[in-house]
């Protein structure tokens, strides 16, 4: 190859090399902090600053998480990580102007100081109590229809389902429900009642259960330039909840709308997927912030006592919120028997060390589970 040819061509490669690296530029700023230039998308302006904070995270602390990469649960801690992106973002500026792309997507490009430190540490924290926890377990179950008739597959749960897997969750195997209690659910998800899904999703160790609709419907048949296309509608609807307290977890609803020259059946189903598509990644960012809470000792513990009269329930509610880490109380009463709920900065076990502690001549602690706990009231 003449020479000439041949500097054009190591030129041109090494242009090549700095625009695919401009994309992340990477600066040490000191031993704790990186300055990451980044470009993020998104379908609007805060999808694409949170995208451009997750690419930051990867990138900034790229070597570390690396290193990570053949441990135990590697995908889970990191997606569980990446979720709280914000969290170890010390500084954020957009470059320029956001920009529209051909197939409306909003892309920018960023400035990004992101703490590996705070990465670091989170990290041994997340693996250290998925140790002692064990991966998260999770049940679907979702009624889908197209054109009102039941689909026994339901393209919504799949995707849902394949999401969480590639995150690393557990999952109750759909087959393995017995054909009642899968009839029973059904039922349930029509007449909006998750408790009968939580008892089931308890029997079977879900720690959480996601339950929802979806459905598909002809918008009728069009033609364009002499063709003839079906179109259909999805409308998804999903709930997430925890089995132990049945607190809802998050809950999302996305439309699509797809055709198909050849036939309906086709257009449904790219429609429910495209809402699969949508819905999946935002039901499984919620379930990552959950656990990102459990894991740093946040978030909602239930109470529940029994054999306890009115007068005394009442007194044990206010005493609670002068608890030191306590946010919020609050708690119903039916039947001798106080079921409270405690927004908190601390986990079920430590709480309730607290409470024994506190109020042994109150109430007798009888079991400690992972965000709730249980006890007797004590007759004075």
């Amino acid at each position: 190859m003449p020479r000439i040819t041949m500097l054009i061509v190591v030129l041109a490669a090494s242009m090549l090399c700095l625009v695919v690296s401009a994309d992340a530029q990477v600066r040490k700023i000191d031993a704790n902090l990186v300055e990451v230039t980044v470009t993020g998308a998104g379908l609007s302006e805060a999808e694409a600053i949170s995208d451009a904070k997750r690419r930051a995270i990867e990138k900034g602390a790229g070597a570390y998480i690396y290193s990570q990469s053949k441990t135990d649960n590697f995908v889970l801690v990191k997606d569980t990580i990446l979720a709280r992106s914000a969290g170890y973002v010390q500084k954020f500026t957009i470059i320029g102007k956001p920009k529209k792309t051909e197939d409306g997507a909003v892309e920018l490009q960023a400035r990004v100081i992101v703490s590996v430190k705070g990465i670091v540490d989170t990290w041994g924290v997340v693996t250290n109590l998925l140790t002692e926890m064990g991966r998260p377990k999770v049940m679907v179950v979702i009624n889908e229809r197209t054109d009102n008739w039941s689909q026994e597959e339901s393209t919504l749960q799949t995707g849902v389902e394949n999401l969480l897997l590639k995150s690393g969750f557990l999952l109750v195997n759909s087959k393995q429900i017995k054909a009642i209690e899968r009839k029973n659910m059904q039922a349930a998800i029509a007449a909006n009642k998750p408790d009968v899904i939580q008892a089931i999703a308890k029997q079977y160790g879900a720690q959480l259960f996601i339950t929802g609709t979806a459905e598909a419907a002809s918008g009728g048949v069009w033609n364009y330039a002499g063709v003839r296309f079906f179109k259909y509608g999805a409308t998804c609807n999903v709930k997430c909840y925890r089995s132990d307290t049945a607190q809802l977890l998050s809950s999302r609803k996305d439309t699509a709308q797809q055709s198909d020259r050849t036939s309906g059946k086709i257009a449904a189903f790219r429609a429910l997927s495209i809402c699969s598509r949508k819905v999946a990644p935002k039901i499984r960012a919620d379930i990552l912030q959950f656990w990102m809470d459990v894991f740093e000792g946040r978030g909602e513990v239930q109470l529940v006592v029994e054999k306890i009269k009115a007068s005394a329930y009442f007194k044990l509610k206010k005493t609670l919120k002068g608890i030191k880490g306590v946010k919020q109380v609050n708690g119903k009463f039916a039947s001798n028997v106080a079921t409270i709920s405690i927004q908190c900065d601390t986990n079920a076990e430590k709480l309730a060390e607290t409470l024994a502690g506190q109020f042994e001549d109150i109430i007798e602690i009888t079991d400690i589970s992972q965000n709730v706990i249980k006890a007797t009231f004590v007759k004075k």
